[in-house]
């Protein structure tokens, strides 16, 4: 059987069709209400919006009610009940429009042809899935405005081909249906496109669709990120611990990270990249060690 992904064409006679944006939400506050207004003033204006919040107390909740004119299409979930693939094919499957956007609450878009220019691969049929560039925000750690700006240019999505960010995005409403969100942890955006695009499924970077997105984590937030996400690589990739080539691969990144600091004179900045950098890297290694030890628990009781 031919399991590849085969698009059929959206029937896209008018200059617009209808769209899903799905909005996650979790204390986001300063952000959510410049997001909330970027939407209003959008050139493109043909979409619904759904919202879910997983239990925010500082005025979130109550400024998605101000903007949403639908309360049927406000969701609102347990802190602990959040799961990002699973709240994601659960607000998915919740909509029937035929194109869905994600738009996290905190990601501003930049101008008012956001959505506009994001949905045109897929209307003009150059792609079944496509991102917004993010930028980091002005007070973003200088290490973190390095990462977005490597992360989020054409060459190193040639080089990465598989990520792909949640955070702003649009696909194709079938795309969603033959290939679910990965539901057993974190870095589901990035198992999700791996799966479509070994079936075939086209993905795009728009550069001018641009929202600003970052966060200043603490390292103990950052230790946790990267931990929960070594953990699903095991399970996305089969990844096994290295600790020699972790350690190789985090200093090659300090080398490029000090060439980079240093070009820019931002001399002050190298003891905290530093432990950004190693903290990244060690926590990828535990998640992944972790990630190893549940695989081999369950075996075990599988066995047993």
């Amino acid at each position: 059987m031919n399991t590849a992904f085969q698009a059929s064409p959206l029937n896209m006679n008018t200059k617009q069709a209808t769209v899903a944006i799905i909005m996650r939400s979790k204390d986001e506050q300063p952000h959510c209400d410049p997001t909330l207004a970027a939407l209003v003033d959008q050139t493109y204006t043909d979409y619904k919006l759904y919202n879910i919040d997983s239990g925010s107390t500082d005025g979130t909740l109550e400024a998605v009610k101000r903007f949403n004119p639908d309360p049927s299409a406000i969701y609102e979930i347990a802190p602990e009940d959040y799961v990002p693939g699973k709240v994601l094919n659960m607000m998915v499957g919740l909509t029937n429009e035929p194109i869905v956007v994600l738009l996290n609450a905190d990601a501003i878009p930049q101008d008012r042809y956001w959505l506009e220019k994001l949905v045109a691969p897929i209307l003009e049929g150059r792609a079944d899935a496509a991102m917004s560039r993010q930028i980091p925000r002005d007070e973003a750690y200088f290490i973190d405005k390095y990462d977005f700006e490597r992360g989020y240019s054409p060459k190193t999505i040639r080089g990465n081909p598989d990520f792909f960010s949640a955070v702003s995005c649009v696909f194709k409403r079938e795309l969603w249906e033959k290939n679910k969100f990965y539901t057993e942890g974190y870095a589901e955006d990035l198992a999700w496109s791996k799966v479509c695009r070994e079936k075939g499924a086209r993905f795009e970077l728009v550069m001018d669709s641009v929202v600003e997105h970052s966060h200043n984590f603490s390292v103990k937030g950052l230790f946790k990120k990267r931990y929960r996400h070594g953990i699903a690589f095991v399970e996305i990739y089969q990844a096994q611990p290295n600790l020699a080539k972790q350690m190789y691969q985090c200093a090659k990144e300090l080398a490029r990270d000090l060439i980079y600091t240093l070009k820019k004179g931002a001399f002050t900045e190298i003891p905290y990249n530093i432990l950004h950098r190693s903290v990244i890297h060690w926590a990828y290694y535990q998640g992944v060690r972790e990630g190893v030890r549940r695989n081999s628990q369950k075996d075990q009781e599988v066995s047993a």
